[in-house]
């Protein structure tokens, strides 16, 4: 699939913004699959009852999406809402669409004294069938993201777009050894804020398998095969698309 802008999207009936990013494979320009990310176009800044209710709202709006893409939707968590009871319930109420489902584990400010109740709550979700990513690694704060990885052996590991762009003054070799270290481990490696096509250069140099940012988002056509078709839709996308 070729990349089309990705918009934010307000859905009345749901009460809440959404977007939807591509994530993508650097070596066919297909999409595997999408993010899904609460706010027209960034983290809104809601208190823990506003992320409940974003939670509970999954249990309809995912099944939904799900419907109407092609490949994974990545849900991100972080610690203190894995261990939240009523978000559990939400995301235990997705187990009929695990397969397709990815939480995405990401961290600004959990404490390490609960990461093993964190990592319990991780492999229950895994048992339920649901894969696991880790996001934030190389990210200047929070519970090291490496670390993260190397305790839950996740599916996909999401490289810091910040630390990932370090790599325009570094070069690729900044980020290969990492890159080979996750892969090692069995994860594959999604570069955030690929911006350029220079960015999706870098990527793939440095070894990553997946990227995600405005080079694709933005509708950029880059690298992508010819007469594809888009991979990314909006949240009025998908509420035109369930009228038809």
């Amino acid at each position: 699939m070729a990349i089309s802008a990705i918009q934010g999207a307000h859905r009345e009936d749901l009460g809440k913004s959404f977007r939807l990013e591509p994530i993508v494979d650097l070596i066919t320009g297909k999409a595997i699959g999408h993010e899904l990310l609460a706010g027209l176009w960034q983290c809104p800044a809601w208190k823990t009852e506003e992320w409940r209710e974003w939670y509970g709202l999954l249990e309809s709006l995912v099944p939904e999406l799900l419907g109407k893409l092609d490949g994974l939707l990545f849900i991100n968590t972080h610690g203190e809402q894995l261990l939240d009871t009523y978000i559990q319930r939400s995301l235990s109420m997705l187990k009929p669409q695990a397969r397709r489902v990815v939480i995405e584990w990401t961290e600004y400010r959990f404490h390490s004294d609960r990461f093993v109740d964190v990592l319990c709550e991780l492999n229950t979700l895994r048992g339920c069938g649901f894969q696991l990513a880790v996001d934030d690694i190389g990210a200047g704060s929070g519970v090291d993201g490496l670390g993260r990885a190397g305790a839950i052996n996740p599916q996909f590991c999401k490289i810091d777009g910040t630390f990932f762009q370090r790599c325009r003054d570094q070069g690729p070799e900044y980020l290969r050894g990492i890159c080979q270290h996750l892969a090692l481990g069995g994860s594959r490696v999604v570069a955030e804020w690929v911006e350029t096509e220079a960015d999706y250069r870098l990527a793939l140099a440095a070894g990553a398998h997946l990227g995600q940012g405005y080079f694709w988002s933005r509708g950029l056509q880059g690298l992508q095969p010819a007469g594809s078709q888009p991979a990314g839709l909006s949240g009025a996308d998908i509420a035109e698309q369930g009228e038809g």
